[in-house]
């Protein structure tokens, strides 16, 4: 299971990507799924909510929504976590 977070702004995106690889977290970048209708077209993919969550608080980052994801026998499935 994975998490998908959303941000306002391409440059809040690629600074919050820039700041979890300097701290060594696993985080990957990704267009904006079709089934998520909120941020700026770009998307970051973390598998530890709870600490990338700890991270981006004690760094001041915002972000404008995670997601959980899921698959089904058809689709990935997210499901919008409340922060």
């Amino acid at each position: 299971m994975s998490y998908i977070l959303t941000f306002a702004n391409t440059h809040a995106a690629i600074f919050a990507e820039k700041a979890f690889l300097q701290a060594g977290y696993s985080v990957g970048v990704m267009p904006l799924p079709s089934g998520i209708k909120a941020g700026c077209g770009i998307a970051l993919r973390v598998d530890d909510y709870i600490a990338s969550s700890e991270f981006l608080k004690k760094n001041n980052i915002i972000v404008a929504a995670v997601y959980q994801t899921s698959a089904n026998a058809h689709e990935t499935v997210y499901s919008e976590v409340v922060l």
